[in-house]
């Protein structure tokens, strides 16, 4: 690996309004290297990024390539002086193909201005088998699964060839078979000289694919370490300002589940899905683990009134259910929190009040049939202070909060009708550690309470620390149920690439 740096930061600094977002941030990026940063939400993590891509210039300080001083003023000027970057939220057009999202304002023209897609389709193949994904270039972007829409934003830079790839969050829609396919299309990038600066929450995950590791906290520079001499507990350490010994919040002792709150019976969609039976219990964490396509997210839209069952029975305490729409789902006590909180969730450019009280704004009502303002605030100061909701106050845009605390107050929506069976779809999506802790202990206090919560996530550490069984699907189906004590990451992921668990 060469020692030069390709990138150097001299005192950085940047302001929005009255908040310090990066300040006087120094370190360099060697070239050929993967560099991860990594803090909490709110560290100074994407404006860092969002500095070195050309989407803002700093206040003070300077970046320096290749021991020259640039000013990089906008997107298209970092491109030209080699620096790309896939951002954590989507940035693609639904509406077309693969090949034109690849090439989205760098169409490849012929004589007249004519637009080669002949040209533009081999490119975008070529790219995919960089990635090893099986996409086809004419495929239209919007009925793709999420992490195969990740793959596209990360095909698109590797077609335009830059020298430094920047990766925010790359795997953050991705399960664990396709991340080690990411991790191995990192390596060969480094290999081939070209540095990647890789931001995530997932440390395990930066320990694997990283060279160095820069730890930011509240916006100051916390220390550059070799991925080789470091430990987990001393980054961890040095993001937060505290020990944590454990990832995961001890589970309480609490009562066993108590009597089943649901019950799935020879449940099918068409082709997708089926024949899916299963239970669950008050008071019980179940867990859904399966490849991107397994069945998971496709089950979780039948039960939510998404999506519509062929045949089969949902009963919830011996009552049977046949969801037809999200709205009748809600009406008779299910919540599902959906991966994207941007896309599905949340209402950006709405208040972190008006969010929390969407669900609940029938309640809030006072005598003429009005929204009462008064009852707004309370159930909002309410909601912010029981999950932690860190803000300028109840009025600031959700937008401008941090990935952590947007999915509080996506939390917060969900539950301030108080449902009886909570969905979560990968609950922990682009969120740093101390705040995954935060929501750990809710799921965990909500279990004790008495709700049923079936969950799913990307990390298969989560699954196994939070959920009291495991169902594993496969081509639509449950291919293994395990206990909590007989699970352990090997054999879950060997039964998630459809084989039978390795024994113990």
């Amino acid at each position: 690996m060469a020692e030069a740096p390709c990138i150097r930061l001299v005192r950085v600094s940047k302001r929005f309004g009255g908040v310090t977002a990066l300040n006087g941030v120094s370190f360099e990026i060697r070239a050929g290297e993967v560099h991860a940063v990594v803090g909490e939400n709110g560290a100074g993590k994407s404006t860092l990024m969002k500095l070195l891509a050309g989407v803002h210039e700093p206040d003070y300080g300077e970046i320096q390539l290749a021991g020259r001083r640039v000013r990089l003023k906008n997107p298209r000027e970092a491109r030209r002086k080699g620096i790309s970057i896939v951002f954590q939220e989507l940035n693609l057009f639904p509406h077309r193909t693969v090949a034109a999202n690849v090439f989205a304002n760098r169409e490849v023209t012929r004589r007249w201005g004519w637009i080669d897609r002949r040209a533009m389709r081999e490119a975008t193949q070529r790219a995919l088998g960089e990635l090893d994904v099986r996409l086809s270039p004419d495929a239209l972007v919007g009925p793709l699964a999420l992490g195969e829409k990740q793959l596209v934003e990360i095909a698109r830079t590797l077609e335009q060839e830059s020298r430094i790839i920047i990766l925010d969050e790359p795997n953050s829609a991705l399960n664990e078979v396709e991340s080690h396919r990411l991790f191995d299309i990192v390596r060969r990038l480094r290999d081939r000289g070209i540095t990647i600066v890789y931001v995530s929450h997932r440390l395990e995950e930066v320990f694997a694919v990283a060279d160095r590791i820069t730890v930011l906290r509240d916006g100051r520079y916390q220390g550059t370490h070799a991925t080789a001499e470091a430990t987990m507990p001393q980054i961890i350490t040095a993001m937060i300002g505290r020990q944590l010994d454990n990832p995961l919040p001890p589970r309480p002792a609490h009562a066993a589940p108590g009597t089943v709150a649901l019950e799935v019976r020879e449940l099918r969609q068409a082709a997708r899905l089926g024949p899916i039976s299963f239970t669950a219990r008050a008071g019980e964490i179940l867990g859904f683990a399966g490849l991107e396509g397994a069945g998971v997210e496709e089950l979780f839209q039948v039960l939510f009134g998404l999506s519509p069952m062929t045949s089969g029975e949902i009963l919830v305490r011996g009552e049977r259910q046949r969801p037809t729409s999200p709205l009748a789902a809600m009406r008779r006590g299910w919540a599902l929190i959906p991966a994207s909180r941007r896309e599905q969730g949340l209402m950006m450019d709405w208040s972190i009040a008006r969010n929390a009280t969407l669900l609940v704004l029938g309640k809030l009502l006072n005598r003429l049939g009005l929204i009462d303002q008064s009852a707004v605030r309370r159930a909002t100061d309410h909601y912010v202070r029981r999950f932690g909701i860190l803000s300028d106050g109840r009025d600031q845009k959700v937008v401008n909060l941090s990935g952590g605390n947007q999915q509080k107050v996506l939390l917060a929506k969900w539950l301030a009708p108080a449902p009886a069976i909570l969905i979560l779809n990968d609950p922990t999506r682009g969120v740093d550690v101390g705040a995954k802790w935060e929501i750990y202990e809710l799921c965990q206090q909500l279990a004790a309470e008495g709700m049923t919560i079936l969950m799913t996530s990307t990390e298969a550490e989560e699954i196994l620390g939070l959920a009291d069984r495991v169902l594993v699907f496969s081509k639509g189906k449950v291919l293994h149920e395990f206990q909590r004590g007989e699970m352990d990451k090997a054999r879950l992921m060997h039964a998630m690439a459809g084989a039978a668990p390795a024994a113990q």
